[in-house]
């Protein structure tokens, strides 16, 4: 039956994640899981009309786009064909977090019209490059950090990057994700129109420990710090993001590529999963070369506990640090 593209509906559940059966189970058709809501990588039923997007777990990370480039690869490619034939009613999109990447996959769906067929944006085409580059890497792709360009995606995204460094992203509700959301919905249209601001990266941080190997980081101005030490030459890291007011912390981890054999991030999850009393489903987690703590738990441990954990496991595989 021949339908038509409705309203879309905006589905915002913080921290949560589902498994592509439940989604598929528990959503209506019509319904677009992005980065991370659904866990498992990309997938898409053509019955239902449910499609996910994501590139952090169970993928090659580095062969993954990001979120945002598979959406805009989805819709060039014939998507919004696909629920024009899939019945009536809204699509709906479900999100967990309204990172960099989310926000801007859910601008695309939102302006979809834009870039059908042969249409194209040069400025938003831009734009959407350099947030896969750094999105796909955790922001290790080795970029010219005066050039103008990184300066609008810095004033983009600084509503969210404000709220991630604040440490309010850890307990943000649902209302207050949603205003966060409008917040970089707006400047991305500013952004269209030729209105973008320019903000300097801001990369305030404390080095907490350093080896050849990888960094802690205290990552005081927010991620953007990270932008500037891999263009140093760090090659690893072990980030604070944010200290939550439940005594908890808020860490990310990674490594430039997975040739940086000597930071094996993926069994690192294991290591301080199994020292926190967590499996990878409600603890740490993440893709081959980038993931983090729980976006719902968070982590019970410091970062010298961080740190004799990682060094210890480094050394059992023979790793000097």
């Amino acid at each position: 039956m021949s339908g038509s593209i409705s309203p879309f509906v905006i589905h915002i559940l913080p921290r949560e994640s589902m498994s592509w059966e439940e989604f598929l189970r528990n959503t209506p058709d019509r319904s677009i899981a992005l980065d991370g809501v659904v866990h498992g990588g990309p997938n898409f039923d053509p019955e239902t009309c449910h499609l996910n997007s994501d590139h952090h777990n169970g993928v090659i990370r580095e062969v993954t786009m990001s979120t945002g480039m598979q959406i805009y690869f989805a819709i060039k490619g014939g998507l919004f064909k696909a629920f024009a034939v899939s019945g009536k009613g809204p699509i709906h999109i479900y999100i967990n977090d309204t990172d960099q990447d989310t926000a801007f996959a859910v601008w695309l769906l939102l302006n979809y019209k834009l870039f059908e067929g042969t249409q194209s944006i040069p400025v938003i085409n831009r734009l959407l490059a350099l947030n896969d580059r750094w999105d796909i890497t955790g922001g290790a792709f080795p970029m010219n950090l005066d050039d103008r360009l990184v300066r609008n995606h810095n004033w983009v995204f600084r509503p969210y990057t404000d709220l991630r460094k604040s440490g309010f992203l850890a307990k943000a509700t649902a209302e207050m994700l949603r205003d966060n959301l409008d917040a970089v919905l707006r400047r991305l249209d500013l952004y269209l129109m030729g209105q973008a601001g320019e903000e300097d990266l801001d990369t305030r941080r404390e080095i907490l420990y350093d080896s050849p190997i990888y960094k802690i980081v205290d990552e005081i101005g927010g991620n953007e710090a990270r932008y500037l030490l891999f263009n140093q030459g760090m090659d690893a890291f072990i980030s604070l993001v944010a200290r939550r007011d439940d005594g908890r912390f808020v860490y990310s981890i990674g490594r430039r590529s997975r040739y940086i054999v000597q930071f094996p991030v993926p069994s690192l999850y294991d290591v301080l999963n199994d020292a926190e009393g967590f499996t990878r489903a409600n603890g740490w987690n993440g893709s081959d070369i980038v993931g983090g703590s729980s976006r719902l738990n968070g982590s019970g441990l410091s970062w010298e506990q961080l740190r004799n954990l990682t060094n210890d496991h480094l050394r059992t595989l023979g790793i000097s640090v």
